[in-house]
Parts: structure tokens; sequence; C-alpha cells
């Protein structure tokens, strides 16, 4: 489902829309649609965001500090 609304722009912003769309070859309309959606999962992103390794660090406390490089020895 979508909705359609109008959007007035002042003359300048409009005109860099139109190059920027042109450049990427969208409408006006598809650039405006990816530009709202970037800065709204950007503001999420800062807003509450929970880093996903946060629960494990610490998990594994380990004195070798070079386990990457014997990956293979380690689980062989």
């Amino acid at each position: 489902m979508s909705t359609k609304f109008q959007v007035t722009f002042p003359d300048s912003l409009m005109a860099q829309l139109k190059r920027e769309s042109k450049r990427l070859d969208i409408s006006v309309a598809e650039f405006v649609r990816q530009s709202t959606e970037v800065s709204l999962r950007a503001k999420r992103r800062t807003e509450g965001f929970v880093d996903p390794f946060t629960s494990i660090t610490g998990i594994v406390d380990s004195q070798d500090k070079d386990l990457a490089s014997r990956v293979d020895e380690i689980y062989d």
C-alpha cells in the first residue's frame, strides 16, 4: 500500500533534487523515497542502538591473545 502526498520545496532544493536524481537515473520521487529511508535507518541506528556483540563480550576470557592464527590447531 502507498500513500500519496504533496510537498513544496524551495526552488534551489528542487534543482538539487533534479540534478541528483538525473545523475542516479531515477525519478525525483524515487530519490526522495530512498533518501527518506536512508535518513530513517540512520536515525534508528543512533537512537537506542544496541551493539549485537555487547551480550557476548567477556564470555571467553583467555590469556592467549593469538587465537585467530592458531584456529586450525585449536579446532583439530
